[in-house]
């Protein structure tokens, strides 16, 4: 493949998964009514009824079924799944709260914090940009919590779990779409039987059993399935270093719908703290673009 000219359906890719998980809290918004609690089990369960029948179509289906009842990688991917379901359950909380900013400033950071535990856990070497990096980001934290006066709890969390997440998944064999499968075959009796009491309790799992609520929850498992299917197809394709850049499109559409189109509030101090993450990310960027193609 050459390096200068990457695939362009991969890039198509790339920019339709993270530009999808970009403008995904407005879809949230939408179900805002249904609960962060039954919306996460809703998503759970119609990721599962999606990913499965593509599984079999992608004649993926009998190693899945292999992998199933290997009890390491079972418990492995109970483990990830853990990890998923705060960050998603976070995130969605977030969205329907009018705290979209925060998710921005969680998936600005997840890059840098990728990088950091690579050096921790993984014995990888950091290049001098990026410490520099991650100390533009970490100064983007500390100003966040002494000029906005407020700890950032949701960014820090979301990036934490989708790091944390991406390890446990780096260690596993299993594919995006085999894995996800896994993640959801350990989630769905916990959230079916949270939806079975939620509804017993009185809650209204469907929203208003309207048309529109019904589509939108059942549409779930599409939105899920969809960017995440992209961004497999571009990483197996595109070069790392302009995969890297093209992630910053999903925190970048966060950004601009929780401060355009929901008007949420964002201050000189706000500014400040991502100016400094938006440096460190900068930094980032141009530590890959430097690198050499192939070179990790």
């Amino acid at each position: 493949m050459n390096p200068e000219k990457p695939p362009a359906n991969a890039v198509l890719s790339a920019v339709v998964a993270f530009g999808f998980w970009g403008v995904l809290p407005v879809y949230w918004k939408q179900l805002g009514h249904l609960g962060s609690d039954v919306a996460l089990a809703q998503r759970v369960v119609w990721t599962m009824a999606v990913v499965l029948p593509v599984l079999m179509l992608s004649g993926e289906w009998v190693g899945f079924l292999r992998s199933v009842r290997d009890m390491r990688l079972f418990k492995a991917h109970a483990w990830s799944a853990f990890l998923l379901a705060i960050n998603w359950g976070v995130f969605v909380w977030a969205a329907q709260h009018g705290r979209i900013l925060d998710c921005s400033l969680g998936y600005f950071i997840n890059p840098l914090l990728n990088v950091l535990i690579g050096n921790r856990m993984l014995g990888e070497k950091l290049s001098r940009l990026q410490k520099l990096s991650i100390a533009s980001a970490a100064c983007g934290v500390v100003t966040q919590l002494v000029l906005v006066g407020r700890f950032p709890w949701i960014g820090l969390l979301l990036a934490g779990s989708f790091a944390l997440y991406g390890l446990a998944r780096r260690r596993s064999p299993l594919g995006s779409l085999p894995g996800l499968a896994m993640e959801t075959v350990v989630g769905v009796p916990v959230a079916a039987a949270y939806l079975l009491w939620a509804q017993h309790s009185g809650a209204h799992i469907w929203g208003t059993a309207s048309s529109h609520d019904v589509l939108l929850i059942t549409g779930l498992g599409i939105i899920t399935t969809i960017p995440l299917l992209g961004f497999a197809h571009a990483a197996r394709q595109l070069p790392f270093a302009l995969l890297g850049v093209l992630q910053f499109l999903a925190p970048t559409g966060q950004f601009l719908v929780g401060a355009l189109m929901y008007h949420e509030p964002i201050g000189t101090g706000a500014l400040v703290s991502f100016g400094l993450i938006w440096l460190g990310v900068l930094l980032f960027c141009s530590d890959l673009s430097m690198r050499k193609p192939g070179k990790a």
